[in-house]
């Protein structure tokens, strides 16, 4: 290539590069913190041969190393924009002839590995292991001599299984057309050889390792559900065939001009940036978002979210409501924003590994340490790839210290210890745990262990939850975020009644605006007039009252009444959460 193509090819790399980077670390940075804490990367011999010890282990072991770093997003999305530029330059790398062109094409396989990264079940080792399989196909390339080339090539085949997987096979294939491009030597010869010994490496692969055939065909770590074939990841290992299949093609008058690579180019790109974000899935990095904020305990900052756009998903709206009690405006402020039902202050338990997380994060706030200790563990256990994960760890690490079971808690402090970034604060922890000064040290767990349930914290049914959330309160008076837990729930399930029986629990004065409204509503439906209304209650409530319920009778849409009273508790009482008990 002339010297103004070799420029454009390396404006191109480098604005590729920063246009992943950009989109991992600005627009879609939460989702590297959900992968990070889905794994338990260790810096231990035994680690190493227990993730490395499969077919495509090394790739995996690789890849999570890399996944640790996403701790940090800024981080986590450099380390991906590097390796997805370094498979679009092995890619080129590999390719037979030299041209711009081509050069732009080889962006293709690249930018589908992006599109496959943001898929929250994705794994990084597969690109690793595209990475692995390009990276010795291009070493392979200057072996001179023939022969070697070719019983090098033979020998890598089993080595690069073991290390890849089956995506080895794009090594085969890239070998195979750099062979018939060549045109020496019977090539369909050697491409019966090598496709023969890539086609026995599982078969033999299936009579060493636990694992059945099918699972070693399509890659044992490649995505966190087994039984779903990362459709992706093999579009963009074809991707790389085609490339290095049209450079092996013998053209006349090949293209040097700078224009159609430069437009070929944008294409690709654009194709790219389009799937990409068809894939991402912005619903699920919101949730991401407030989890990570949950925590990391950034109350102001969830709320500062929620003001620039209410969150609705049940997920998203609990951990809107647990910032708001944790920095004492639950009872305030919880009908400012969009609430929808009890999902969306307690979310049910679901037996996977997603939805227990922000939701023992609530009851570990509430003190009910057990039960955030269930949820920790049960959902780790449900991790579909069966990895642990460095949060978990550390929670159950904490649940087990506030619990005094200081021996089962070092066994968790003993595997941090051994990882990046979990390493200072497991280390400093077994210390405080020695010197018994960690209470001391330590005021979240200090907190925990002073509100959390001693004789009550048990299995318990959903439809149970004011009782539980009473006793956290009659065990510990100083425990007003569970009062103020107990009043919403009651609250969000339009139990007036059991409102307020609940209500003298409230020490609050004056009563909370929400309080005043509902115990306003429950007086309107049980009372011919306001005459004895409680002194709590302001007057002008009344007159509120009054108004909204002229305008409901008039037939306002919901829109206008949204409008006026979106966030009064009468509006969400008649509009929103129609599951009302009997």
């Amino acid at each position: 290539m002339s010297r103004p193509q070799k420029i454009a090819a390396v404006v191109m790399t480098v604005l590729t590069g920063i246009a992943i980077y950009g989109f991992f670390a600005f627009r879609y940075p939460y989702h590297l913190h959900f992968q990070e804490q889905y794994q338990l990367f260790e810096w231990t011999g035994a680690y190493f041969a227990q993730v490395a010890g499969v077919p495509g282990g090394l790739a995996d072991w690789l890849g999570r190393c890399l996944t640790q770093f996403f701790y940090y997003a800024p981080l986590g999305a450099a380390l991906t924009a590097l390796l997805l530029c370094g498979v679009q330059l092995l890619t080129w790398a590999v390719s037979a002839r030299r041209s711009l062109m081509l050069y732009a094409l080889s962006f293709l396989p690249a930018l589908l590995l992006a599109a496959f990264c943001c898929d929250e079940n994705a794994l990084l080792g597969p690109v690793v292991a595209v990475a692995l399989s390009l990276g010795a196909a291009a070493l392979c390339r200057r072996v001179v001599p023939q022969k070697g080339r070719r019983l090098l090539e033979l020998l890598l085949v089993p080595v690069l299984y073991l290390a890849c997987g089956p995506v080895c096979l794009l090594f085969v294939l890239v070998s195979v057309c750099q062979e018939f491009a060549g045109g020496e030597g019977k090539p369909w010869l050697f491409a019966a050889g090598m496709l023969a010994v890539a086609a026995a490496c599982p078969l033999v692969a299936s009579r060493l390792f636990p694992y059945p055939l099918h699972r070693l065909v399509e890659g044992v770590h490649y995505y966190r559900f087994h039984n779903i074939l990362p459709g992706m990841l093999y579009a963009a290992v074809l991707a790389a065939l085609l490339v290095v299949a049209v450079s092996c093609l013998k053209v006349r008058k090949p293209l040097r001009s700078l224009v159609p690579a430069v437009i070929l180019y944008v294409v690709l790109l654009a194709a790219g940036t389009f799937l990409t974000l068809r894939t991402a899935d912005p619903v699920k990095e919101e949730w991401m978002r407030y989890d990570f904020m949950v925590r990391m305990q950034m109350w102001n900052r969830i709320m500062t979210a929620a003001d620039r756009r209410n969150p609705d998903n049940p997920k998203t709206v609990s951990c809107l409501n647990l910032a708001l009690a944790r920095t004492g405006r639950l009872p305030d402020s919880q009908f400012t924003y969009f609430q929808n039902g009890p999902e969306g202050l307690l979310p049910t338990y679901e037996g996977d590994f997603t939805n227990p997380v922000s939701t023992g994060e609530i009851y570990w706030h509430l003190g009910m340490v057990n039960t955030a200790q269930r949820y920790a563990f049960e959902a780790q256990e449900a991790i579909p790839d069966f990895q642990k994960s460095a949060r978990f760890y550390r929670r159950l690490a904490e649940t087990n210290l506030v619990n005094g079971d200081t021996t089962v808690a070092m066994k968790y402090l003993n595997v941090l210890q051994h990882t990046t970034f979990y390493r200072a604060w497991a280390r400093e922890t077994a210390a405080l745990v020695s010197e018994g000064t960690l209470f001391e040290k330590r005021p979240e767990l200090a907190r925990a262990r002073t509100l959390r349930l001693r004789e009550h914290d048990f299995l318990f049914s959903e439809t149970e939850m004011d009782s539980m959330l009473g006793l956290l309160n009659v065990e510990h008076p100083e425990n007003t975020m569970a009062v103020d837990y107990l009043m919403a729930w009651c609250l969000l399930r339009k139990d007036l009644n059991r409102f307020a029986e609940c209500l003298p629990m409230v020490t609050a004065s004056p009563l909370p605006q929400a309080y005043q409204e509902a115990l306003l509503l429950l007086w309107f439906f049980t009372h011919d007039g306001y005459d004895g209304l409680p002194a709590s209650i302001a007057p002008g409530n009344v007159q509120r009252l009054n108004r909204f319920l002229a305008d409901v009778d008039a037939g306002k849409s919901r829109a206008a009444m949204e409008a006026v009273y979106g966030k009064t508790y009468w509006f969400y009482y008649v509009y929103r959460y129609q599951n009302r008990p009997e």
